[in-house]
């Protein structure tokens, strides 16, 4: 009767586990999708990343990237629902995240300015909350 209620417990703190990394999941996601309004209106990159867009290619590619991390802010969440693709969204989350910070830290001094530090900071508490929800994931299986 004792194991019967450690099984139960044990159950209970598996369920758990995998909820909380689910709604961490779903939180970074959505970090990765609100960048996407830039796709949908470049004239919002001054407020995001304190930069003018004078130039269309840049216009162009910080389009694209809105739209790439939307996409991984699409996986995350989807991956919060479906277990068999959350360690491919969360690698690309995490290897887009890193490659950022890495370049940011970087960059020369004074190279970028504070909104884009903002960003990179933004991304450290997004790498830390992935990490706290891959070892929930790997302690509630």
């Amino acid at each position: 009767m004792h194991d019967i209620n450690r099984d139960e417990r044990g159950k209970r703190v598996t369920v758990l586990g995998d909820k909380i990394a689910a709604l961490l999941l779903v939180v970074v996601g959505v970090v990765h999708v609100l960048p996407g309004v830039v796709a949908l209106s470049p004239r919002r990159a001054p407020a995001v990343y304190g930069i003018t867009l004078d130039d269309p290619d840049l216009v162009l590619l910080l389009r694209h990237r809105a739209i790439v991390l939307a996409l991984i802010g699409v996986g995350l969440i989807i991956g919060a629902f479906t277990p068999p693709v959350r360690p491919v969204v969360v690698g690309a989350a995490l290897i887009s995240l890193v490659s950022f910070i890495g370049l940011t830290v970087r960059a020369r001094p004074g190279g970028v300015n504070a909104e884009t530090r903002r960003v990179a900071w933004i991304d450290v508490g997004a790498v830390g909350l992935l990490v706290i929800a891959s070892c929930l994931l790997v302690v509630a299986n």
